[in-house]
């Protein structure tokens, strides 16, 4: 994730911990180690020659010499070099159309690109034999040929090269591809064909650059070559070191990235405060001061906005943060103006929200169908909100506590409830700055609440009281956020207590407590509110879980959602691209759960995450939003609890247990993410010890393997370089060790976001049920007598003032909306087998096992949704559980895993 280029002054703390640091300009990084022999066994078969004689081809071949260092062309019909028999093969190409690519609508490149195309001068290919000659130890000559077009469709370009390949060349390891035209090309695979083996593969899917950028030509491993770095067949080992060496950018010497780069390095984001943006001229002659780019680099084969097909995912987001979001801001003059009434917020569903002319609104209806509708009579388009599934089903579930209680297990953020196991509840903030840390929830509020089903201390030893604890990470921020001028908004430090009811199933809410530090010469203030019968304190009540669903909306949205997923994958993606070979099985079982993860995080950073974006100013924090974030990740996040076993152990949800289902006993039976959640995990683990165990027979492989020791060494000391020294990080010695580390990342880039994403809508889409923001204090903080009388006479203006504004709601929802969407050609996971899993026969077979697993799990959450028994995703209108579910159609389904974190 590279940063922005801009002045290193920021308006937050300079002591604030960092995010994990990921793309960024450095350069000239060493690689690990030397590539050993052939010693655990045989060079997987890729295509073994000699092959059968197929009839030959006039036209003219080209073969390559090393002589003196150099690689000379030489002409096969006029080469003195006796070639006494040879067979014929061909490849096709494959080229996808795209947009500013080289088949554009570029008048002058593209007429000399076609030019190119009629002679047979496009894409020149090199065939790379896999080992080097028995008999004089050198690398085997390449075998050249210029591809010319051969067929045009709607999305792609095929091209077709000729080769007369020696009888004696060996296995075709690697083709290198040069390209000729005057654009980049994306090329999505090479097929040859001819061969006893036919056909040999290799899935390129990559952009590729004009020679004219860069003589440097690119390296393609065919698909059946994957294997550990020992076992590197010996004509590819130079090949293979070479790759990871460009893609580290050893020999880069310019620091600024360019769209066309390929580099991955890292660097840590930051972003500037854009109020302060006048104070930076006094500071532009300070050397170390960087100047402020539009744009976010990213290795040019992680984009995905350009290629045709491929499309609707960037430019949905891309769009409503671009160009819906500034339109919004111009239609209304109060930006602070809130709702009247609550049929207000209903409007959005059946009337819209009247947009001005916006450019291209006709390519805007197409992407954003569920969003904008064109009035007949006006030009103006209309943002109109779909009615999200929660309120469809039940319009006044958000006000019922048991929904409240319900959502911390299934709902959008099942990751922050933890079991209480110790009373009394206390602060370890510093108390001269904080306050007293006692909480002011006590143990006869809890059992006035309980009324006598137990007393407190059965309650924790039965383990039926749960809190969702927003008060020491909430806290620091109170005072800065009620001192923003240019944002409407409070915050408290907030503890929410939850008692699970004898069937073992619901949730019911006990207390909330809220807490300001001292502020203005006053001393900390602290109150609980409780369900109660009085009218007063059922609207405080009200007004109470508002708060805390704002808390909830923030911790949820920066740490279980961008944190814990987004954030966190990015160094695992450049960290493998850097040290994994893409003939390395890991690369190869990795690179599908990481597809599109650098885009979307550099589009958050230009529109969403950025100073003065969606998130810091709709939710609770403002501008101290990734600073919060940050803060997080320094005092809780450890790689080790991102297993999902692990982290239900860690919050006190589950126990070890070799008799219960998945090995682990639930505190709470009916949790869905976790009875769900579970299911996938073992599906996901079972398919990485198949394939772990494939690649890796023998016990000492895992610690000789140089680039997967690189690979973890460098997730943890620059990938996640300020936990370098923590001692949770677990070890990298055996296959287990392997294979709970793959199972934890490819477990957040596929489950867990998808648990925390594609239900954004459908739970926040309506306003009152997860307010993002509170923008007014409790009525009965240190009220004024005129507040006081203000609420009791119409209390539902107090709890209207507490929602966002007009203007964040309908920004809110509108990105809500496409945040939730499932683009038509997304990749769900084991919907599609990778052509370097379908090359390997067992492995075939293990991801065809793996594939049935996921669909027998759709009908395992089909069951239990339909399960009267499990309250928490059956019922009068519940909403079932359907997060997990692997498979789903395009669009807000709130369903379906994808591979990777594309959304």
């Amino acid at each position: 994730m590279l940063k922005p280029q801009f002045n290193k002054h920021h308006h937050h703390q300079s002591n604030v911990p960092r995010l994990p640091p990921s793309l960024g300009p450095r350069k000239n990084h060493s690689f690990s180690g030397e590539n050993r022999g052939n010693e655990y066994g045989n060079v997987p078969n890729t295509l073994a020659f000699p092959f059968k004689p197929l009839e030959k081809h006039n036209r003219s071949r080209w073969l390559t010499r090393k002589s003196s260092g150099e690689t000379k062309a030489v002409d096969r019909e006029s080469s003195t070099t006796s070639v006494t028999e040879t067979i014929s093969l061909k490849a096709v190409i494959t080229v996808q159309l795209t947009v500013g690519g080289a088949i554009s609508n570029l008048s002058l490149t593209r007429a000399f690109d076609d030019i190119g195309d009629l002679l047979g001068k496009s894409l020149l290919l090199e065939l790379v034999a896999a080992e080097i000659d028995p008999n004089t130890g050198l690398k085997k000559d390449t075998i050249k040929d210029y591809a010319h077009r051969t067929d045009r469709k709607a999305n792609e370009i095929t091209y077709l090269a000729e080769f007369e390949v020696p009888m004696n060349f060996g296995s075709i390891g690697a083709i290198l591809i040069e390209n000729e035209h005057h654009k980049e090309v994306f090329v999505d695979s090479v097929v040859i064909e001819g061969s006893p083996d036919d056909p040999i593969t290799a899935s390129c899917k990559s952009w590729i650059h004009s020679k004219f950028d860069n003589p440097e030509k690119r390296i393609f491993f065919v698909d059946k070559v994957s294997c550990l770095p020992s076992l590197t067949p010996t004509g590819l080992k130079t090949l293979r070191e070479k790759e990871l060496a460009i893609l580290r950018g050893d020999n880069a010497t310019d620091m600024l990235r360019e769209k066309k780069d390929r580099i991955y390095d890292y660097d840590v984001y930051n972003d500037l405060d854009v109020a302060k943006l006048a104070e930076l001229e006094l500071i532009k002659s300070d050397p170390l001061s960087e100047s402020r780019s539009s744009e976010v680099y990213v290795p040019r084969d992680e984009a995905f906005s350009e290629v045709k097909n491929l499309t609707f995912s960037a430019k949905t987001v891309y769009s409503v943060l671009k160009a819906v979001i500034p339109s919004l801001e111009t239609t209304m003059i109060d930006k602070d103006l809130g709702f009247p009434y609550f049929t207000a917020i209903d409007s959005l569903f059946n009337e819209g929200v009247n947009l001005p002319q916006l450019d291209g609104n006709g390519l805007l209806g197409s992407i954003l169908p569920r969003l904008l509708k064109t009035l007949e009579d006006a030009r103006n388009n209309v943002l109109l909100f779909e009615t999200p599934a929660m309120i469809d089903r039940d319009k006044f579930g958000w006000i019922r506590d048991e929904e409240f209680g319900r959502q911390t297990v299934a709902g959008l953020n099942p990751l922050s409830i933890t079991l209480v196991t110790a009373w009394p509840l206390i602060s370890e903030l510093d108390p001269i700055v904080y306050g007293p840390p006692e909480s002011a929830i006590t143990k006869e509020i809890v059992e006035r609440q309980i009324r006598g089903f137990c007393t407190l201390e059965e309650a924790i030893e039965n383990k039926k009281l749960y809190i969702l604890d927003y008060h020491d990470i909430f806290l620091p921020y109170v005072n800065k956020v009620r001192d923003l001028k240019n944002l409407k908004t409070t915050l408290y430090g907030s503890r929410t207590l939850l008692y699970l009811t004898p069937d073992g199933t619901l949730l019911r809410p006990l207390a909330i407590e809220l807490v300001r530090p001292p502020r203005d010469g006053k001393p900390q203030w602290k109150h609980v509110f409780t369900p109660s019968c009085d009218a007063t304190s059922m609207w405080l009540w009200k007004l109470a879980k508002v708060h805390v669903l704002a808390h909830d909306s923030g911790y949820h949205q920066l740490v279980s959602h961008w944190l814990r997923t987004h954030c966190c994958t990015e160094p695992y993606i450049i960290a493998t691209n850097r040290q994994l070979s893409k003939m390395h099985p890991i690369h190869n079982l990795l690179h599908p759960h990481f597809r599109y993860t650098m885009e979307i995080n550099a589009l958050a950073r230009e529109a969403l995450i950025n100073s003065g974006g969606i998130i810091e100013t709709c939710f609770s924090p403002g501008k101290y939003s990734i600073e919060l974030s940050s803060v997080v990740y320094d005092q809780l996040w450890r790689f080790d609890h991102e297993a999902l076993p692990a982290d239900l152990i860690a919050r006190g949800m589950a126990v070890e247990d070799k008799n219960s289902p998945h090995g682990l006993k639930l505190s709470i039976e009916d949790y869905p993410y976790a009875n769900d959640g579970l299911v996938l995990w073992d599906i996901i683990k079972q398919w990485v010890t198949d394939y772990v165990n494939h690649y890796y027979p023998k016990p000492n492989l895992v610690e000789s393997d140089d680039e997967l020791q690189a690979w973890w060494t460098e997730i943890q000391t620059r990938g996640h370089a300020d936990k370098k020294d923590e001692p949770w990080w677990p070890v990298l010695e055996t296959t287990k060790d392997l294979i709970g580390i793959l199972t934890t990342i490819i477990w957040v880039a596929s489950g867990h976001h998808a648990a925390v994403n594609f239900g954004q809508y459908d739970y926040a889409g309506y306003i009152p049920n997860r307010a993002t923001i509170a923008r007014v204090k409790m009525p009965c903080e240190d009220p004024t007598d005129e507040e006081w009388e203000a609420f009791k006479r119409r209390p539902e203006d107090e709890l209207l003032s507490a929602f966002p504004s007009q203007i964040q709601a309908s920004q809110i929802m509108a990105v809500l909306d496409v945040l939730s969407n499932h683009s038509p050609d997304e990749e769900y996971i084991g919907a599609k087998m990778e052509a370097s899993f379908e090359a390997n026969e067992e492995i075939k077979a293990a991801y065809e096992v793996f594939a049935g697993r996921l669909k027998e799990l759709e009908g395992v959450i089909d069951e239990r949704n339909g399960d009267e028994n499990r309250k928490n995703r059956n019922g009068v209108g519940v909403v079932p559980y359907n997060l997990l579910k692997p498979f789903s159609e395009a669009g807000v389904t709130g369903m379906g895993v994808p591979n990777s974190i594309s959304i």
